[in-house]
Formats: structure tokens, sequence, C-alpha cells
């Protein structure tokens, strides 16, 4: 009976079904699949969140700079002059264009602002002004550090000028920005503001070509088209609009000067500048060039320059990307 019994009870374990263990092939691909689409989802959505974090950090530098910027550009309606004319108007006209030499000397782009000495109309040349002086020792120290004889060679020149001028015409104004919005990305011991990619945010005193702007009209095409609101600001009594060529007052000439306002600029996700910048701004030779009407394609009228179609010539529409104080409320 005991044997009988243990072998039933042995064959009864035998007949049950074994438990199984493990996944099958499908199952761990499938498993596979919906993890895989869950991380290239979370990798997605982590890309934009930090390109979207980018895109803020750099408006809001931009923001500040703009703001410092056109703290600075605005005192310069209320400066105190001492200019030659036989009568108000002829004045008025020098005053204009003294204004706007003391703007290039001070709110330099280019080297070629920093290195030359304001030429007001009817004074001739004098001499540079006091924080010219800042420009060029600061300049001149980052050459000798690096060896560079010229100092065009500095890629970052305009975006390094651009930091000089908000930290030495508004000394107050280093402290709205905190160390990361602030490098030297070349190495050559001049600072540049820059944007959430790390790139140097750059600018532009006048630029009165830009196709995109909240903030200033497209360049002109005609006197008639100017609508008194787009008055230049430092020309109270539109004496541009009878000034020639020469800066002389002619009541057959009518030339509108510009309302400008500076022009700050990252190069946005992708990296291109995409504007046209000459390598003087204004022409130095034609001091008038900036707050007149130009053809828009006139060879050194203010960057970024047009073409007849209205195109800005040798750039692609990649700018139309870029971040800047003219489209922040965008």
């Amino acid at each position: 009976m005991n044997i009988f019994s243990s072998g039933a009870r042995r064959t009864r374990r035998q007949d049950r079904p074994r438990m199984r263990s493990g996944f099958t092939l499908i199952e761990l691909l499938t498993v596979i699949a919906i993890i895989g689409m869950l991380g290239a989802i979370s990798i997605t959505t982590v890309r934009g969140a930090i390109q979207s974090a980018k895109e803020t950090q750099t408006r809001t530098t931009v923001a500040k700079i703009d703001s410092a910027v056109t703290g600075i550009y605005e005192k310069y309606q209320y400066r105190r002059l001492d200019v030659p004319g036989a009568d108000f108007k002829t004045r008025a006209l020098n005053r204009v264009d003294a204004i706007r030499e003391l703007l290039r000397c001070d709110m330099p782009c280019t080297y070629e602002d920093v290195n030359t000495a304001a030429v007001f109309n009817q004074s001739g040349s004098l001499p540079n002004t006091p924080l010219q002086d800042v420009y060029q020792r600061e300049i001149l120290m980052a050459m000798n550090r690096t060896g560079v004889s010229d100092p065009d060679a500095f890629v970052n020149l305009n975006a390094e000028l651009l930091y000089l001028v908000v930290t030495n015409a508004d000394p107050e104004a280093r402290s709205m920005f905190s160390d990361r919005e602030v490098a030297d990305t070349d190495n050559n011991g001049l600072m540049e503001f820059i944007d959430g990619w790390g790139r140097p945010i750059r600018w532009m005193r006048w630029a009165p070509g830009l196709l995109y702007s909240d903030r200033q009209p497209v360049c002109y095409v005609d006197y008639a088209e100017v609508d008194p609101e787009d008055a230049d600001p430092f020309d109270p009594l539109n004496v541009i609009w009878n000034a020639n060529a020469d800066g002389v007052l002619d009541p057959d000439v009518k030339s509108p000067g510009w309302f400008l306002v500076p022009y700050v600029y990252s190069a946005g996700p992708d990296g291109e500048y995409g504007l046209v910048t000459p390598e003087v701004f204004p022409n130095i030779n034609d001091p008038f060039t900036y707050s007149r009407l130009n053809s828009a394609n006139t060879a050194g009228s203010p960057a970024p320059l047009l073409d007849d179609a209205g195109n800005v010539v040798g750039a692609d529409s990649s700018y139309k990307d870029n971040i800047d104080n003219h489209t922040l409320i965008r």
C-alpha cells in the first residue's frame, strides 16, 4: 500500500503542467520598442526645453543690453554743444552733424569708428573723445597680449566694442549682468556679452536697412513716405530735410533724416548672424549718409544693405531667427 501510494503521488506530480518562467521574444521586443519610444519622446522634450531655456536667456540678456544702450544713446539728444552757424537753422544742422559724430566716436561698432576722430560739418577734425581714448587703450592692450598687429583681425571686435560701450559709457550697467552672460570667447582679453549658446552678441549703432523691426521704419524710398512720428529725434527742427550731400542747407532738397534705434542681436538657434555689415558704417567720408535718405543699395550706407528687391545683400533668410532688441515683443 505504501509503495503504491507513493508511486501514485509521483505520477500525479509528473502529470501537473510546469509553470512557465521568463518572457517570449515578442514580449521582449514589444517592451524594448515602448521604452525606445518613451526615451525618444523624453529626449525630444528635454532638447526642446533646453532650446527654449537658451532662447529665454538670450532674450533676457538682449533686453538688458538694449536698456543700457538705449539709455546711453538717448542722452545725446540733450547734449550741450557749441556749434558754428550764421543762423539758427545752420546751427541746428551743424548740431545734428556734431551729435551723430559724437555717437559714432562714443558708441563705436568698428575699429574705424574708434580710430577716427570726430569730423564736424564746418568745424573740421577734433581730438578723440575721452571714450575713444579708453577704447583705443583697451584694444592696444589686447593687441599686446595676443601679438596681433591689426585689431580688425579680432573676429569678435564688434561684440567686444559693445561690451566696452556699455561698461564705460554707463559703468553701473555691468552690475545688471551675471557672469554667465559675459565671456572672452576668443581669449584676447576683451570681454563680450554672450547669448544662451555661448556666442557673442553683436550690435549696430544705426541699421536703417533692417527688414524686420518693430521700433523703426524700413528704408524710405521717397521723402513723402515719411510719417511725422518717424522724424529723427536728434533733429527736432527737421533741418536735415533741406541738407544737400555737402551738408549745406538747400530749400530744393528734401531728404528726411532717419528715426533710428541701436540694433542688438544674437545669431539665434542656427548660429548664423545673416547680416551684411560693411567695414565702415557709416561712411566717414560722407557723415550725412547715416542720417539722410539714401538709395538702399548705395555702397557705404548703413548696414545691413538692401538690394533693389528689398533683400539683404549677401545674406539669406537665416537672419529672420535672430534674437534682437527690435523684435523682442514677438
